[in-house]
C-alpha cells in the first residue's frame, strides 16, 4: 500500500525522479539541450506529426541510447523545471559542442522535419534559425 502512495506522489512532484538511462541525461545539461532542440523541431508547426515523433524517438535511441520503453519518462523530463531551465541557456551550451556535433544535431533536426514527407515554412525557419545560432 505504501508503494502505491509513493508512486502516486511521484506523479505530482515538481521535480520528478528520473531513473535508468535518463538519469545521466537529466544531469547532463548539454545532452538535455540537444534533446530539447530536437523536440522543438517536432513542435515547429504546432502539430505533433506521428512520423516526426517517431523520427525524434529514433534519433534519441541512436544518439543518446534512450530505449523505446523510456520515451514516456523522457517526455516527463522534457516538461520538467530542470528542462525548462536548461532550455533558457540551450544555445549557449550547444555552441560549446564541436562543429561535428553541432552538424549532427542540425542533421537530426532535418531528419525530423523530413519525416512526414514535406518540410513546411515553420520547419525551414526553425532549421535556419538554429543553424545560425549554432554558428553553422
Amino acid at each position: 500500500m505504501r508503494t502505491i502512495f509513493a508512486s502516486i506522489a511521484r506523479l505530482f512532484e515538481r521535480n520528478p525522479q528520473i531513473s535508468g538511462a535518463l538519469a545521466d541525461i537529466s544531469e547532463d545539461p548539454v545532452a538535455l539541450a540537444e534533446i530539447l532542440v530536437l523536440f522543438r523541431m517536432v513542435l515547429a508547426d504546432g502539430i505533433v506529426q506521428p512520423s516526426q515523433l517517431r523520427a525524434f524517438e529514433r534519433i534519441c535511441a541512436e544518439h543518446f541510447g534512450i530505449a523505446p520503453a523510456d520515451m514516456p519518462e523522457l517526455h516527463t523530463l522534457l516538461d520538467s523545471p530542470k528542462a525548462r531551465a536548461c532550455e533558457a541557456e540551450a544555445f549557449t551550451l550547444l555552441r560549446q559542442l564541436d562543429t561535428e556535433a553541432r552538424t549532427t544535431l542540425l542533421d537530426g533536426m532535418m531528419r525530423i522535419a523530413n519525416a512526414n514527407g514535406t518540410r513546411d515554412a515553420h520547419d525551414e525557419k526553425l532549421i535556419r534559425r538554429t543553424a545560425s545560432l549554432l554558428g553553422l
